[in-house]
């Protein structure tokens, strides 16, 4: 299927693309982990971006991905996959908890405290420090899942692989039908010339 635009606008060529719509994050990261695993880079595979962000640049939110999965004007997102948000959220949590405790020791000994009170400063800024970062990282998360809930309502989580290796391309369908919710679709879309 060839999508055309009713936009008036430059493009380079087109683009094929796998489209496979997903009935759970989990399903979803069966997927990508397969596809990473057969040779596709994260940079071949998208997401629908947050409704926040299609709303800005569309002026509408499709309210299905039946409606969105050709439309090649729907914005999209890099997958994030949820080992690199735990890197992020370990940073998160720890980062706060370890500056607190550097700080309030340092004050404890500038003051003329006791190894010991220093000890308890670190420990009692630590933990407010890590409470901090524990709320950053549940922030993180949310902004990871949001997209993927809002998504969900709409009828799936859709994922689009670039197919620009056509020797991958059937490794892409195989794996796309073994963890979609419904059949897996190819398409192409016209590329705008600034991608």
């Amino acid at each position: 299927m060839t999508y055309q635009s009713d936009v008036n606008r430059t493009t380079r060529g087109v683009v094929r693309e796998a489209v496979g719509i997903f009935d759970s994050a989990e399903a979803l990261q069966r997927a990508v982990d397969e596809l990473s695993l057969a040779g596709f880079e994260r940079s071949d595979l998208s997401l629908m971006a947050n409704d926040q962000t299609i709303e800005s640049q569309l002026g509408h939110v499709p309210r299905t991905v039946d409606e969105a999965k050709h439309d090649p004007d729907v914005p999209r997102q890099s997958y994030v996959a949820p080992e690199e948000l735990g890197n992020a959220q370990g940073v998160a949590i720890g980062f706060p908890a370890y500056v607190g405790a550097i700080i309030a020791t340092g004050a404890v000994v500038a003051t003329g405290g006791t190894a010991v009170a220093a000890a308890m400063a670190a420990a009692a800024a630590g933990v407010g420090g890590g409470a901090v970062g524990s709320a950053l990282s549940q922030w993180l998360g949310d902004k990871r899942n949001e997209p993927l809930r809002q998504h969900l309502d709409k009828g799936g989580i859709l994922l689009w692989v670039n197919l620009s290796n056509g020797s991958l391309e059937g490794k892409a369908k195989e794996i796309l039908a073994r963890h979609a919710a419904r059949p897996v679709e190819v398409h192409e879309v016209p590329q705008a010339a600034g991608d």
